[in-house]
């Protein structure tokens, strides 16, 4: 996959980590989905490098990870 906006290296680490890894210093948070009244993701744009995260809290543990989208996706 071919990314639009290429992450510094810092964005580049936390993707694919668990959720429970904290975010690094340069990523703001900008939003959250919510669904039925629980916070199920928070999303991400990192100052530096201007990449997009989404932390998915919810669904099997496994699957509550870091992830970075690509530029053309948000």
């Amino acid at each position: 996959m071919e990314l639009w906006i290429q992450p510094c290296d810092a964005c580049a680490d936390l993707h694919g980590q668990r959720a429970t890894v904290d975010p690094h210093d340069d990523l703001a948070l900008k939003g959250a989905g919510v669904l039925k009244g629980d916070v199920v993701e928070l999303h991400y744009i990192c100052k530096r490098c201007g990449a997009a995260f989404t932390r998915i809290l919810a669904g099997p543990p496994g699957q509550q990870t870091w992830m970075l989208l690509n530029a053309g996706q948000h």
